[in-house]
């Protein structure tokens, strides 16, 4: 999770109008607290970790795409194209360019059960394709997309990110990280496995996709 610090700061910007400061910050992981083993299956584990005073946890998959590192990357990276392969994204529109090269991205989601939910990210990119490592993150920046809609949950908590290398056989080791809280009624609990398990469905529509990528 984003650390508490560098979150109040990003917040205590956004009201200050001076938001573009913040977005230098690297979104990862923090360093500390005990991950634990949700679920594994064949080439890809997904563990989680609990934030203190949240009901959602911190969501990790690390896996095995059998693909080469530059198509999956991609696949990630070809975000105007999510609503034709990407699990429940509904729409997508790139609102914007930020000063640290990064872009605003609006998404709206139709998942399953649920009504709709819809978020803008900042989205930034990594890549050194001669050492075959990759990097992206996002972090929520609602303030720079449309306004909220109704019949729409907007979503206040999204932080995640993509790392990508490549194998010696040619495949691609992964690591996909995400804290985020559907919003709504939505219990905790149910959020938390609607969470791991929704790792499961990322992943293998970036690993079909990326297998046909030219």
């Amino acid at each position: 999770m984003v650390t508490r610090r560098i979150w109040s700061l990003v917040l205590a910007l956004a009201f200050t109008g001076l938001v573009q400061a913040a977005n230098t910050v690297r979104i990862e992981p923090a360093e500390g607290g005990q991950w634990e083993l949700a679920s594994d299956r064949s080439q890809a584990q997904v563990f989680t970790r609990k934030v203190p005073g949240t009901k959602v946890k911190e969501v990790k998959m690390e896996a095995v795409i059998d693909a080469p590192v530059a198509q999956v990357w991609q696949t990630i990276s070809d975000i105007q194209h999510y609503p034709d392969f990407m699990p429940y994204i509904d729409d997508i529109e790139i609102v914007g360019d930020a000063d640290n090269g990064g872009q605003y991205v609006y998404h709206r989601v139709d998942p399953p059960l649920v009504s709709k939910r819809d978020y803008t990210l900042l989205i930034v990119n990594e890549a050194d394709a001669e050492a075959g490592e990759y990097y992206r993150y996002w972090t929520q920046m609602n303030q720079f997309g449309p306004e909220p809609k109704q019949g729409v949950v907007r979503l206040e908590i999204c932080d995640g990110s993509w790392a990508l290398s490549r194998l010696p056989d040619g495949k691609t080791k992964a690591t996909y990280w995400v804290y985020t809280d559907p919003g709504g009624k939505i219990p905790g609990w149910l959020a938390n496995q609607a969470n791991t398990v929704g790792l499961y469905d990322v992943l293998n529509a970036v690993e079909k996709r990326a297998k046909v990528q030219p």
